[in-house]
């Protein structure tokens, strides 16, 4: 349900907990952990091409593998999350989400590593709504803003050292490394979490609809699949005819249980609302545009400009760098120029930003579009979770953001799959087919090699052009429309 302002803020803590800052951070490096899993494997890409002879399906797979479970786990763990408890579930997440990363380094077949990647989808689905309710509930109406811009700034460390460790412990010890990173980060979080954090939960407690839950992970499933099968083999054969068929018996079914379960979900109505529709749309579209370019970037760094996985987590630093700098101007902008200006200028900054990566030649250009990209982002992001939360009731925080995490994990499963499939798809059309697991292959095992990349080099560019283009354009329409369908400032505000 929708609260009134007038409900949210006599629902806020009467008080202010003396213990709010420390749960600030501990929510933000939970919410970096999760980031982190997937920023870190990007750079892990080629060797993972190389290591486990998996080809870029298999691949798109190992990434999307993560998100699927996780999109379509989300609300029910909002909900499951309301009903038991944030605390014990966010932890709780926490501790499968590292016994799985653990698992995950073992890995030996892509599809081992592809059953590993959804099982930690399904623990982070389990940490995130917890996150950010969990301030909701410690921090009051005034606060709340600044609250939410530190938490997506600590997280974005996630996207920032990522790459950057990610890439280290590659060059140090083989791909698998990368999946150990969480493990520490969790052990500090839980041990300190269990006795900083307060528990909280729904007191009109409600039954979880277990059967919205399985349709929407079909549905999510079945629309990644045929995406990606595809981007495979170019053809509307009966794999891909038979993946788009389920995924649209899917969807209606998910849409029909939606509005006939007695406790559905989510309550579609949320949609309606113009704050919530544009905000979490918008961002859904943003985290399209940004997972794809990013899929693309860090194989282009090492197939084409030959970089090790160190120096391509290097190379992509700059648009952390920007999105926390984004991030920490975000709510100043906010109050300045109004909600609508911010997101909107924020979004469309961000879009040309992903679109400029694929005419990029060099790396100095490529910073340059970085910068515009992360910048953007970090503006947006958190202005836009601030409207997406002024339209929420205290008491269904984590089934609301669990709702917006849902669509964001959603536009980056499709980021991967659609931009992937594209790259794909118009890298063989280009007469790169067969060349690019051998350009991989040599470009990260034999630094003699270059002889091999430069073949392949033509229709890989191509390919990067076409599919980041697409990427900058999605975005794009998420800014036109979030501006259209975001108020011009908060009610209340400044």
């Amino acid at each position: 349900m929708t609260a009134t302002p007038g409900d949210t803020e006599a629902e806020s803590p009467a008080e202010p907990d003396s213990r709010r800052w420390v749960v600030l951070v501990l929510m933000g490096l939970a919410l970096c952990v999760v980031v982190l899993n997937n920023s870190a494997l990007n750079v892990a890409i080629p060797a993972l091409m190389r290591d486990l002879r998996a080809d870029l399906p298999a691949v798109q797979w190992i990434v999307d593998g993560y998100s699927i479970v996780f999109a379509g786990l989300l609300m029910a763990a909002g909900v499951w999350s309301d009903r038991w408890g944030r605390k014990r579930l966010t932890l709780g997440g926490l501790v499968v989400f590292a016994g799985a990363s653990m698992l995950a380094a073992l890995a030996r077949e892509p599809w081992q590593l592809i059953v590993l990647r959804g099982l930690l989808g399904a623990a982070a689905a389990f940490v995130m709504p917890g996150t950010l309710s969990i301030l909701l509930h410690v921090f009051d109406r005034k606060e709340r803003a600044m609250a939410i811009a530190v938490w997506s700034g600590i997280a974005a460390l996630g996207v920032a050292l990522g790459p950057i460790l990610g890439g280290l412990v590659v060059d140090e010890f083989g791909w698998a490394a990368v999946f150990l990173l969480n493990v520490p980060m969790v052990a500090v979080i839980v041990l300190t979490g269990v006795f900083f954090v307060r528990e909280s939960a729904d007191p009109a407690s409600r039954p979880t609809d277990a059967v919205g839950a399985v349709l929407s992970v079909l549905a999510v499933g079945g629309l990644v699949f045929t995406v990606i099968e595809f981007g495979a083999s170019g053809r509307l054969d009966a794999l891909v005819i038979t993946g788009a068929v389920a995924t649209v018996l899917a969807g209606v079914a998910f849409v029909r249980r939606l509005r006939t379960a007695k406790y559905p979900l989510m309550e579609l109505s949320l949609l309606a609302d113009r704050r919530f529709g544009g905000a979490a749309i918008g961002n859904m579209l943003l985290f399209f545009g940004l997972a794809g370019a990013l899929f693309v970037l860090t194989q282009r760094l090492q197939v084409q400009l030959e970089m090790s996985p160190f120096s391509a987590g290097l190379a992509v630093g700059p648009v952390a760098v920007s999105v926390l700098v984004g991030t920490a101007l975000s709510p100043s902008l906010g109050r300045l120029v109004g909600v609508r200006a911010t997101v909107g200028a924020g979004m469309m900054l961000s879009a040309l930003g992903i679109g400029g990566l694929g005419l990029a030649h060099s790396y100095p250009v490529i910073v340059v579009a970085l910068v515009a990209a992360g910048f953007g982002f970090g503006i947006a992001t958190p202005v836009a979770t601030s409207v997406l939360v002024s339209s929420l009731s205290d008491d269904r925080a984590s089934s609301g953001s669990a709702v917006n995490d849902t669509m964001q994990e959603l536009g980056w499963a499709l980021g991967v799959a659609v931009v992937g499939a594209l790259l794909n798809r118009v890298f063989q059309a280009g007469g790169g087919a067969e060349t690019l697991q051998q350009a991989v292959d040599l470009a990260v095992a034999a630094p003699d090699g270059a002889a091999m990349v430069a073949q392949a080099n033509a229709a890989f560019d191509h390919a990067a052009v076409v599919s980041l283009a697409v990427a900058g354009g999605v975005s794009a329409a998420g800014a036109v429309l979030a501006a259209r369908l975001l108020p011009a400032r908060l009610q209340g505000a400044p």
